[in-house]
């Protein structure tokens, strides 16, 4: 099965879309219809919404009347 028919499987509708190989083994697919994006995993051929996996943890320091705080994710 080709990338079209899964997402066209997936969406339940025929889809004009682009996509961007990012290297890691997965695919981000853009809707040029309506403008969502899902990441697709090359291989086990799983689509998924983008974003929603990859979480980047950012340490930021602040300050506050009680001196520095570090938050997590600022």
């Amino acid at each position: 099965m080709n990338l079209k028919q899964k997402l066209d499987n997936y969406l339940g509708k025929s889809v004009r879309f682009s996509e961007q190989d990012k290297g890691d083994g997965t695919k981000e697919v853009c809707d040029l219809d309506t403008g969502e994006c899902y990441v697709v995993r090359e291989r086990d051929g799983l689509i998924e919404r983008a974003g929603h996996q990859n979480i980047v943890n950012r340490k930021v320091k602040v300050e506050t009347v009680h001196g520095l705080k570090q938050l997590l994710n600022g």
